[in-house]
């Protein structure tokens, strides 16, 4: 999977915003958006020991964005001595700061911004990003972040992958997350590639693949922003790169087919060995006979909202009738909640489907990928290079089937 081109989505039409890093709150003495530079040297109190720059590490992303830097003096008792810093940059071929501290990218590379007062400085290392525009994106071909976190290969077929949670990278740029899950799914990358291949075999055509190759430790992009990177700019550009990489493979599939399917591959621990289909409803709601399910309300819910609003069965057979995903699955002897043989979890651990689901399926209203959450058990499915050769070729057969009943397509002119 991996190739020689590192370029990112930054400045294609469906990436994110870029990211700039900002001054995190903290007592700031910027005395030079009242007056001009003064040579860094406009003391009203006692001599400057110690200069702190804040923040110490900032990364800006694309030409013309930027940062604000402020400055902390102390005198020898560590008590704020107030005074006007002058700013400089080491390498103004790769940013330029302003008198007040703001500091804007110019081109990629690293450079430290200085805060002197009273002749004592203080530094912060300030890397500039800026990703390589894509016009046209290739399918088979790898394209990555900044640092190799993110991954993405285009595709030609209706259905794209993902995998978040799988990583194994430990950079020491970004720290431990402090809260929230941090254990990985083991051998998920292996198995979403494992999945690929089969379909590429199957149908001579390859879906799009994301994936993050960072430890969950370090980042979890099934979660918003503030929990997935936790304030660390470098694990925020990852998590942009995955989303804004997602949303580039669910608008090539939008305008090649109109319709398609999203597929965030996980692993669980849970004690029953079954895979769980994560449409966002509940186990409640999963509990509750068809009826309860057959309803507009119910499938607005859900992550295959577009496709169970025009679906001709009633939506509970689209959960768990007999070409449902779970039917499928039965079919080729692997257990699956919702489906024929377990409509609902009843009182077991089950998955419904997180963040990646939600955003990236068909919730709202004019959105046409519809996204469903594969939790994986361990045992015969992805604990081995045999296992997840075997499973991926089965979920390749239920995916072509499934969208070919529910569809009527799948390969490119089929």
């Amino acid at each position: 999977m991996r190739g020689p081109n590192r370029a990112s989505p930054a400045r294609a039409a469906a990436r994110p915003r870029a990211l700039t890093r900002w001054a995190l709150p903290v007592p700031v003495l910027l005395a030079a958006l009242l007056s001009g530079c003064g040579g860094g040297d406009s003391l009203t109190g006692p001599p400057v020991a110690t200069i702190d720059v804040v923040p110490d590490e900032a990364l800006i992303v694309g030409v013309g964005d930027g940062v604000a830097f402020s400055a902390v003096a102390r005198d020898a008792n560590d008590r704020i001595v107030s005074g006007t810093p002058e700013w400089s940059v080491g390498d103004p071929a790769v940013a330029s700061i302003m008198p007040g501290g703001f500091a804007t990218g110019i081109a990629s590379g690293v450079t430290t911004v200085t805060a002197t007062i009273g002749g004592v400085s203080g530094t912060a290392r300030l890397e500039v990003y800026v990703p390589e525009r894509i016009t046209r994106y290739e399918p088979g071909q790898s394209y990555f972040g900044r640092n190799e976190y993110v991954e993405y290969t285009p595709g030609e077929l209706p259905v794209i992958l993902s995998a978040s949670h799988g990583g194994v990278l430990e950079p020491r740029e970004i720290p431990p997350r402090t809260f929230g899950v941090v254990r990985s799914d083991r051998n998920t990358i292996e198995l979403t590639l494992a999945i690929r291949e089969a379909l590429v075999t199957l149908t001579g055509r390859a879906p799009h693949v994301i994936l993050s190759h960072l430890h969950r430790s370090r980042l979890d992009p099934n979660r918003e922003v503030v929990e997935a990177a936790q304030e660390n700019p470098y694990a925020e550009l990852a998590w942009e790169e995955f989303h804004g990489w997602t949303r580039v493979a669910r608008s090539l599939v939008a305008g090649e087919f109109e319709k398609g399917l999203y597929f965030d591959i996980h692993g669980h621990a849970h004690d029953i060995d079954r895979l769980e289909l994560g449409y966002l409803l509940t186990s409640e709601e999963l509990n509750r006979p068809d009826n309860a399910l057959n309803s507009l309300e119910v499938v607005a819910r859900t992550s295959i909202r577009d496709l169970g609003r025009t679906s001709p069965i009633p939506f509970s057979q689209l959960l768990r009738g007999p070409t449902s995903f779970g039917g499928l699955f039965e079919e080729e002897d692997i257990p699956s909640v919702p489906g024929p043989s377990a409509p609902g979890p009843g009182d077991a651990p089950y998955f419904r489907g997180g963040y990646n689901t939600r955003q990236h399926g068909s919730v709202e209203d004019a959105e046409v990928i519809s996204g469903v959450q594969i939790e994986h058990h361990y045992g015969g499915i992805r604990d081995t290079h045999m296992s997840r050769v075997a499973y991926a070729a089965k979920a390749a057969r239920v995916i072509r089937a499934f969208m070919l009943a529910h569809y009527g397509f799948f390969e490119t002119g089929s």
